[in-house]
């Protein structure tokens, strides 16, 4: 589905992604997992079109997408669900997912991605008149989910949605993306919480410092031994 060759991105003279190559099969859930500062931020605004590419060329279904607005990639079917959720604290619930289906034409659409929004998150239909930045991180986490699947996307973009979430919720919030991705959706996960993420990946890059380091599925990632002392904690 997603082609990703040569990949650079710098910040003036910093050199934030440094050349990457990887590959989002089509129906799966790919992870890329690195420390802080490792690059996977910029990949994914790459990807978006929210920061400029210095180098190389993104492909999504054999078209080149790179050098779009990121508004006009939005229509291409990539959303992304950023870091620190960045919902609309103003906003009413259901405000906050009407702004997801903006791109969408179809009435009958939009309303069937609010069911859908809200068999995922019931919370999210108990608070739908409630305002949004009144929320706790984890329904915020739930919104910011949900507005992105109101979009109906072909490749939803997870940018660390487990940052700052009690366990319980983390464990809730993994459950739903592995039940987003068997509706059909293909996942592209951002996480440093290994643990998790290799329990529902199936296929996983790490970054570091800008390169891609190590690759391979779950299973091959989990049993590395420099996974093990870097990520999983022995």
């Amino acid at each position: 589905m997603l082609k990703v060759s040569d990949l650079h991105v710098n910040y003036g003279f910093i050199k934030a992604v440094k050349g990457i190559d990887f590959h989002i099969p089509e129906g799966k859930i790919v992870s890329i997992l690195g420390a802080n500062g490792a690059g996977k931020t910029s990949t994914l605004k790459a990807l978006s079109g929210i920061v400029p590419i210095s180098k190389g060329s993104i492909e999504l279904e054999d078209k080149k997408i790179d050098g779009k607005q990121a508004y006009e990639i939005v229509k291409q079917g990539i959303i992304h669900c950023p870091e620190g959720r960045k919902i609309f604290p103003q906003f009413t619930v259901e405000e906050n997912l009407k702004v997801g289906s903006y791109v969408l034409g179809d009435n009958n659409e939009v309303k069937e991605n609010f069911s859908k929004v809200y068999e995922y998150f019931p919370r999210l239909r108990e608070r739908k008149n409630q305002i949004a930045g009144t929320l706790s991180g984890g329904e915020q986490q739930m919104l910011a989910i949900g507005r992105g699947l109101m979009a109906s996307p072909k490749l939803f973009i997870l940018d660390e949605p487990s940052l700052g979430l009690a366990p319980i919720i983390v464990k809730e919030i993994f459950q739903i993306i592995k039940e987003i991705n068997k509706q059909g959706v293909t996942v592209l996960l951002v996480e440093q919480n290994a643990f998790q993420t290799l329990k529902i990946a199936d296929y996983v890059y790490v970054l570091e410092t800008g390169n891609i380091v190590l690759e391979g599925t779950a299973e091959v990632i989990r049993n590395d031994e420099s996974v093990k002392k870097s990520y999983l904690g022995g």
